[in-house]
């Protein structure tokens, strides 16, 4: 069962279903629907399996990066006609499936998660909020419909049907929390904010009716990685990026990495794929978005009713 990433349904998923893609959903679900997944040694053992997992289905799948692709442009947020859409910056498939076990239990909400591919490319909130609203930033949107959340303080909500409502959180603390080294905050504790700043959200709104998603998620690329990099395409990786995005040029170390399947090019911008990622001397940054990975690209769709 390779290592125990999947189980016979799993499997039977995989081979089964018409996209490689659900069958990944429920892999992931298998991961991160513990209820303590985002514990201490669980999250990373949970972390490791999520990479390897992907290392797995894209050496198995080819087409699974196609399918990824093909997912994107059409967002459920977009299509909403009634109710409050919450766009989360960052929620990832790892919260979803923890939300989804929580807030039935504790509220008797009616709760479903689906997943949905990201806007477009580099998954990036600055990117998505143009295609989404017209707006550099979630906090430049100007719209009777629409609030943003930059904290944990929920202001009033529009009554307008549908509504719109953009929150800071997750990704705020998970870009305060895991820098370097250095983390001063664990994730479960950023989970439990993050939840109760829906929870508050839900109850200031005029709605019963909530689709909750996300502009995209992220990839944890700390301790051990199945993601090698030979030396040359380390260093090519290194002296290009960043992060896991950047705009295209002519440059024969990008030709390298580009033919070497470790980065793809999405319109005017290269993404990095699955979980590469540099390796340099001292602390760096653990959450990283921007790229192309299932983490990244595959956003959660919570659907509530209250």
């Amino acid at each position: 069962m390779s290592s125990g990433l999947y189980g016979s349904e799993q499997l039977s998923e995989l081979v089964r279903g018409e996209s490689v893609l659900d069958g990944a959903f429920e892999c992931l679900r298998r991961i991160w629907s513990r209820p303590d997944a985002l514990n201490g040694q669980t999250l990373t053992d949970s972390e490791y399996r999520t990479r390897l997992l992907e290392h797995h289905l894209a050496a198995q799948e080819p087409k699974l990066y196609d399918e990824l692709n093909a997912s994107m442009g059409d967002h459920p947020v977009m299509n909403l006609d009634s109710g409050c859409g919450v766009i989360m910056d960052a929620l990832s498939l790892r919260e979803g499936f923890q939300l989804l076990n929580d807030l039935p239990d504790e509220h008797g909400w009616v709760v479903t998660l689906e997943w949905a591919g990201v806007e477009r490319l580099p998954s990036e909130t600055t990117f998505m909020c143009r295609e989404w609203f017209d707006a550099h930033s979630p906090s430049a949107v100007n719209r009777d419909d629409y609030r943003f959340v930059g904290d944990l303080d929920v202001p009033q909500l529009p009554a307008s049907d549908p509504s719109f409502v953009w929150t800071r959180h997750p990704d705020r603390r998970l870009e305060e929390s895991f820098k370097g080294n250095y983390s001063s905050e664990a994730m479960i504790d950023i989970y439990s904010d993050t939840k109760g700043l829906l929870e508050d959200i839900v109850a200031e709104s005029v709605h019963d009716e909530f689709l909750v998603t996300s502009d995209h998620g992220y990839v944890n690329v700390q301790d051990t990685n199945p993601y090698v990099l030979s030396d040359s395409n380390e260093d090519a990786l290194s002296s290009k990026f960043s992060g896991r995005h950047r705009e295209v040029a002519d440059d024969y170390a990008l030709d390298q990495l580009h033919d070497a399947g470790v980065i793809e090019r999405a319109g005017g911008h290269y993404v990095v794929k699955g979980h590469y990622h540099p390796t340099k001397p001292g602390a760096t940054k653990h959450i990283r978005h921007g790229g192309l990975s299932l983490p990244e690209c595959m956003t959660p769709v919570l659907r509530i009713t209250t």
